[in-house]
């Protein structure tokens, strides 16, 4: 944890030295509607995946502290996500289940806590949820490649080859920061018949670039044994119907086939495995490739005279 110790001797010379101030940031993502902190904290009986010993260090708050991670959670990073839904699998049948963040903010007291809002999408269902995510484990990460943040990218001219070019982006890659963290995931959906509420962990994997720039860190392929599976962002736990009572569990990833393996071993087919395998059609997969934006607010009707 060389960057985490690092960070905490130069917190501990700057404690000595300085007054202690408060720093509070502005949101860098919609605004979130203001809702009850963790709402379901008192009326889950959802496991909890996390215990009293996955608390953070002095090094870690002070990480968190320095740099916001709202965008990353919603998905509103320059760099961003190809799109900002996470997809997996929901309940034993494993049928296609989709969840957006649509805001998020860091709160003002506590750096490690994100009250964020959106929405989830299972079988012909759209629900709107609010929640917190409360960062619990921060480490420090081996190098991830992100191939789709250009910022690491040199710029090229007709004197640089392609081993230039790619020893400069190598350069610039190594000289970020690596992290991964895991949070303790606690959404609530908008009261309803059938609505829920999740209890679960978020995985994350970031980098901090010089300049003090974040964005997402991943593998180039899904990896086995890596947080996430080498994707960028995982969230999986339990849902509570609080009409019926039942618990399901769910998993959904911004690389489908990071959460797949975890349920279905043949779910992707092809020469990569990049392909949906067509037997799981009828669990809402064959809608996969359709461009619909669900979870975007209907635009108002426009008045014709």
């Amino acid at each position: 944890m060389k960057n985490l110790l690092a960070l905490l001797a130069l917190a501990t010379a700057s404690a000595a030295c300085q007054p202690q101030t408060t720093t509070t940031t502005a949101p860098s993502a919609p605004v979130v509607t203001e809702h009850p902190s963790n709402p379901a904290k008192k009326q889950s009986p959802l496991p909890v995946l996390f215990g009293p010993a996955d608390t953070l260090s002095a090094a870690m708050r002070s990480l968190l502290q320095k740099h916001d991670l709202s965008a990353l959670w919603s998905g509103t990073d320059k760099q961003r996500r190809i799109t900002p839904v996470l997809e997996g699998f929901f309940g034993p049948d494993h049928y296609r289940f989709m969840m957006v963040i649509t805001a998020a903010r860091r709160d003002a007291q506590n750096p490690a806590v994100y009250q964020v809002q959106g929405k989830c999408h299972y079988r012909k269902n759209i629900r709107p949820f609010f929640g917190t995510l409360t960062v619990r484990q921060v480490v420090d990460s081996e190098k991830y490649y992100s191939p789709q943040d250009a910022s690491f990218h040199p710029v090229s001219s007709d004197s640089m080859s392609g081993e230039a070019w790619s020893a400069a982006y190598e350069q610039a890659v190594g000289q970020a920061a690596y992290y991964s963290l895991k949070a303790q995931l606690q959404l609530q959906e908008a009261a309803a018949a059938n609505s829920g509420i999740f209890e679960g962990e978020a995985v994350l994997n970031f980098f901090v670039a010089p300049g003090q720039r974040v964005g997402y860190a991943g593998a180039p392929a899904i990896t086995e044994g890596e947080p996430a599976r080498g994707s960028r962002i995982l969230l999986r736990g339990t849902r509570l119907n609080r009409t019926t009572q039942q618990v399901k569990q769910f998993v959904v990833a911004d690389d489908v086939f990071a959460a797949a393996p975890d349920v279905y071993k043949d779910f992707g087919v092809g020469e990569r495995g990049g392909e949906i395998n067509p037997k799981y059609a009828h669990l809402g997969w064959n809608e996969y490739w359709e461009n619909d934006e669900w979870w975007a607010e209907s635009p108002k009707p426009k008045l014709s005279l």
